[in-house]
């Protein structure tokens, strides 16, 4: 059985290491040796305008826990430091922590919290390797006395006995595992598999690190229902809408059909379907888990295999990150903009010429007076029987409140 006191001592050993030859030395050494200053300055340049809303300390922050990652990687700058001289002039037990942490590279890593068998210590689940950590973090404890993270994501080194962080710990109320694969996909769109995530992150995990900067957006909750992006496409060759308009409304509109049905398509869950006829896909879109399960299930009675669980579930708040940080707008349904009523260009100068008559007769209606109908609708460019309908309309109506 482990003795967590015995485990505490040690890491406290290892933190001790870590603040005398990396904090002190290191980090002003690899800065120096490699710049790697510089190279931090380049990568988070594209995130210049988002920069702006984090506190000054924390960019010190990352760049500090960007340069230990540089060192420690796999692969990383330590294999070559310790033939240096510098490094050779080190104490005997500090280099011998170096070497160690060499032959464990850090890594980076999102994870979430699975248990606490002591204090201080927690189990980290990292949520695309599917690998179970033992944390030693008292940073974690104190977060976690202000808030309760849905998701964390750390740089991580392993001191022989259970894993410590290093650096600050980006954590996020409203984010997962989902929404974190969905802003990798639009960061590298070569991203295809967990595997291939975790290689982006190792090659620049900058990009990753400044999700931060959404980490406390709240979740998002209409009517006890918590307010998602769920969507999925299915590809289907025959659309049955005889059968489909006995329980669904259906539009089209630039060879799209939308099937609704009240009270499902309306808040909080938004549900709805759209058939692509060209393309002979269905997809299902909605803003509650709930919303997505009923509009799938109600479709799937008419002889569908449409998947229960959506292919993409994000957070609202990931969408306004990825605005944010990669400059990209990911509509909440790319498709109900097809059925939005465009204003039509005839109706609104018609409206506008109208507005314009009116103004022009007000004084004399006011003055309960008969203007010259047609001299006012040829200066509006009315035609003078719709003109005289108007006018007199508006006439009779100002009389009847003034015999009131």
């Amino acid at each position: 059985m482990q003795d967590y006191n015995i485990l505490r001592v040690h890491c406290q050993q290892k933190s001790d290491y870590t603040d005398k030859v990396i904090d002190e030395f290191l980090i002003y050494y690899a800065a120096g040796q490699d710049s790697l200053d510089q190279e931090f300055e380049t990568r988070i340049a594209r995130f210049r305008q988002a920069e702006k809303s984090m506190a000054p300390h924390w960019k010190r922050l990352l760049k500090t826990q960007y340069i230990a990652h540089r060192i420690f990687k796999q692969g990383g700058l330590i294999h070559k430091y310790l033939n240096h001289p510098a490094i050779r002039d080190l104490e005997t037990g500090q280099i011998n922590y170096l070497k160690n942490q060499a032959a464990n590279p850090w890594k980076y890593s999102f994870t979430i919290l699975t248990g606490k068998p002591a204090p201080d210590f927690y189990f980290m689940l990292d949520v695309f390797s599917g690998e179970t950590y033992l944390f030693y973090s008292r940073s974690v404890s104190e977060i976690l006395i202000t808030s309760n993270p849905r998701c964390w994501f750390n740089l991580i080194g392993f001191n022989g006995l259970c894993w410590q962080t290093f650096g600050p710990l980006a954590h996020f109320v409203s984010f997962d595992g989902d929404d974190i694969f969905f802003y990798a996909t639009e960061l590298n769109p070569m991203i295809e598999s967990e595997d291939d995530l975790i290689e982006d992150i190792e090659k620049n995990p900058i990009p990753y690190s400044m999700l931060m900067t959404g980490s406390a957006y709240p979740i998002s909750v209409m009517d006890g229902h918590e307010m998602v992006r769920v969507s999925s496409e299915s590809p289907l060759d025959k659309f049955d809408m005889p059968a489909l308009k006995k329980d669904f409304r259906i539009e089209y509109a630039d060879d799209i059909f939308r099937l609704s049905q009240e009270p499902l398509s309306g808040p909080p869950h938004f549900a709805e379907a759209y058939y692509a006829e060209k393309e002979k896909i269905l997809h299902v879109f909605a803003l509650t888990d709930r919303g997505y399960l009923d509009m799938v299930r109600k479709l799937n009675v008419h002889g569908y295999a449409l998947p229960e669980d959506p292919e993409i579930h994000l957070h609202i708040g990931l969408l306004k990150v990825v605005e944010d940080l990669l400059k990209k707008k990911i509509p909440i349904n790319p498709f109900s903009e097809k059925f939005i009523e465009k204003p039509d260009p005839e109706s609104d100068a018609m409206v506008q010429k109208i507005n314009h008559l009116l103004a022009l007769a007000l004084p004399f209606l006011n003055a309960g007076q008969h203007p010259d109908i047609e001299a006012l609708a040829q200066e509006a460019g009315v035609d003078p029987e719709v003109a005289k309908e108007i006018l007199q309309t508006s006439l009779a109506r100002i009389n009847k409140l003034r015999k009131k």
